[in-house]
């Protein structure tokens, strides 16, 4: 009777450990659109608000990137845009900025239900890559991850120079939120 009893146990062990191996081991894959927003503040009141949609995920077992398109962002203003892009963001050397996150330090939620959470990460803009830190919600619909995550960005941190428009600067700090779907 015992033997019976620890037979049932590692099979129900070895099955628990295939399902969660092969969790682990599955690729993530964008799944329909993204939003990338960032907020930018200044003096008096200076709000700048940007925005884009080109942003995808690679997944290769062991890290997730996220990578956002910066030449893509745009802010409702084409010279502002073209000032972005070209003389803080240095988007024709820097095209893209990529968050890198050990798969292991990330939640996945169950189906049905969802996770928020906070993890560390190696961001990569302007040519630097810095560790930062990150918060996130993700729910689960069959296949497909609702994600949802947040992170401050110092420019300075990533040598970009401080924006500045007929004198008028903009604060070192900026807010960046994204929002996609990946499929399992």
């Amino acid at each position: 009777m015992r033997r019976s009893h620890r037979l049932a146990a590692m099979t129900t062990l070895g099955l628990v450990s295939l399902v969660v191996a092969t969790a682990a081991d599955a690729a993530l894959v964008k799944a329909g659109d993204a939003a990338v927003k960032f907020n930018a503040v200044g003096p008096g009141g200076l709000n700048i608000e940007g925005k884009g949609s080109s942003m995808w995920t690679i997944d290769d077992g062991k890290t997730v990137k996220v990578v956002v398109q910066l030449t893509a962002l745009t802010t409702g203003m084409s010279l502002r845009d073209k000032h972005m892009k070209e003389k803080y963001l240095e988007t024709q050397k820097f095209p893209d900025a990529e968050l890198v996150v050990n798969r292991a330090d990330l939640k996945f939620p169950a189906a049905g239900a969802s996770v928020k959470a906070e993890a560390n990460g190696t961001l990569k803009l302007h040519g630097v890559a810095k560790p930062t830190k990150f918060t996130y919600t993700a729910s689960r619909d069959g296949e497909i991850y609702k994600v949802a995550g947040t992170l401050h960005v110092s420019m300075k941190e990533h040598g970009i120079t401080e924006p500045s428009y007929l004198g008028v600067k903009v604060k070192d700090g900026v807010d960046v939120s994204v929002q996609f779907n990946v499929k399992d």
